[in-house]
């Protein structure tokens, strides 16, 4: 019989500093945002700092786990790169490309281990389908910031809600529910801040275009930093996020017949995605207007 989650990770005290629990979650994911978005914009001078520097501090002086280990080194391998390619002036197209196939690896390794270990083989096909819908994806690169989108808005949003439902059943079955809520910011601040960048370009051009093309790199940016917080501060997010009525919908959200849904919406999305790929469409926003 499969264990429930407070089964299966006990049930810490449920403050922490005295905060209350949505302020403390709230905070670390407004800070994740506003350090993705600052990195983004400059992956010099706030990257390197704030993304590298940081995070060899945190594998040096913390003990993450095997996966935390070889997922954080991976992004801070790639957030040093890009850093590497603006000082340098190197063809940032290589970097996109470079970026696209990373994508392809670190969600096979998510892939594999949903399949050798969390038994979650629902799970595991949603990870093969992401990994094809790589194909419908093209970066371009803007001076050190890249966008990565579909050959439609359209498919970029199907490749960002599939991977968000994928994701998500991922890592609330790979890590405790106080991790998994951290994990509710990790997924939804990369979409919003996507939406702030976006919608920044009116300050400049007066016109509001709605791509999403910066969702990943925001991804990869959350991903980072609030992975370097994670590790850094686990026994506090552990005290501080439990909620019972989480590892409730937890519990739920892993019963067979949700990962069974769950993973027919995501290979429907990228059986869309790959569909707009091979009909050729042209890049177009998701709408456009002018003030």
């Amino acid at each position: 019989m499969n264990k429930t989650m407070n089964e299966k990770w006990g049930n810490p005290k449920q403050t922490v500093f005295g905060m209350p629990q949505f302020l403390l979650w709230f905070t670390f994911s407004i800070t994740m945002l506003a350090v993705a978005i600052l990195t983004a914009l400059f992956p010099v001078y706030a990257n390197l700092p704030l993304n590298v520097i940081a995070g060899v501090l945190v594998l040096i002086f913390y003990k993450p786990v095997m996966f935390e280990k070889m997922k954080l080194s991976t992004l801070l391998s790639l957030r040093l790169i890009i850093s590497l390619f603006v000082i340098f002036g190197w063809n940032g197209q290589v970097y996109t490309d470079f970026v696209l196939l990373l994508l392809i690896v670190n969600i096979l390794e998510a892939t594999m281990t949903d399949l050798m270990k969390n038994n979650q083989p629902y799970n595991f096909v949603s990870g093969i389908a992401l990994t094809l819908g790589v194909v419908g994806l093209y970066g371009t690169w803007e001076g050190g910031l890249y966008a990565i989108e579909g050959l439609s808005v359209w498919a970029t949003v199907a490749y960002m809600v599939g991977y968000t439902i994928w994701n998500w059943i991922f890592v609330s079955g790979e890590f405790s529910p106080s991790v998994a809520l951290m994990h509710v910011g990790f997924l939804l601040t990369p979409i919003v801040g996507a939406f702030i960048m976006d919608a920044a370009s009116a300050i400049t051009t007066g016109t509001i275009t709605i791509t999403f093309g910066y969702w990943l790199i925001l991804r990869a940016n959350t991903l980072t930093f609030g992975g370097i917080m994670q590790i850094a501060g686990k026994k506090h997010w552990e005290e501080g996020l439990h909620n019972d009525k989480f590892s409730s919908f937890i519990d739920w959200s892993h019963k067979k017949n949700v990962q069974i849904v769950a993973m027919i919406i995501c290979v429907a999305l990228m059986a869309f995605v790959l569909a707009l790929r091979f009909m050729n469409l042209e890049t177009v926003a998701l709408f456009t207007w002018r003030w």
